[in-house]
């Protein structure tokens, strides 16, 4: 399968520009390795489904002026810890650091959605946020982190 770089754009109708300021974005907050390793190797049929999403998710919604990256990330806390997103929150555990959020602000965050989503959503998110804040150390001492699912 071609990188979604190089595939001809068109088959799922997204907007190129759109696509492109989404694409850019993706890879600013989740990294473009993540992005490179995501796409890469995408099956033929599941590419449309990437492009649109990018196209939406990242080209229209994450760069709405009506809020902040910050107070999505802090948002996407709370949503992906009641949907049980383990691998998703991990990587927005990550955009929410690049997005300015102390580890006092994402522990409140876990803290507060735990509330509302219950002690077993609360139990995972520290688990989750443990293992990211010890792989963000280890980063920090030039030490290979090991990371559970993905970066």
């Amino acid at each position: 399968m071609k990188s979604l770089k190089t595939k001809a754009r068109g088959t799922s109708g997204v907007d190129p520009r759109v696509y492109a300021r989404g694409l850019k974005l993706r890879a600013e907050l989740t990294g473009g390795n993540y992005v490179k390793g995501a796409d890469t190797d995408l099956d033929a049929a599941l590419v449309p489904v990437r492009e649109l999403l990018t196209e939406w998710m990242w080209g229209k919604v994450w760069t709405r002026k009506g809020i902040d990256r910050r107070t999505r990330s802090f948002m996407n806390i709370g949503i992906l810890m009641a949907l049980n997103r383990p691998q998703e929150l991990a990587l927005n555990l990550r955009m929410a650091v690049k997005n300015g959020l102390s580890r006092a602000e994402i522990g409140e965050a876990i803290l507060h959605a735990a509330g509302y989503c219950g002690v077993p959503a609360g139990v995972n998110s520290i688990g989750v946020a443990s293992q990211f804040f010890k792989a963000e150390d280890q980063e920090r001492a030039g030490k290979p982190a090991r990371r559970r699912g993905r970066p």
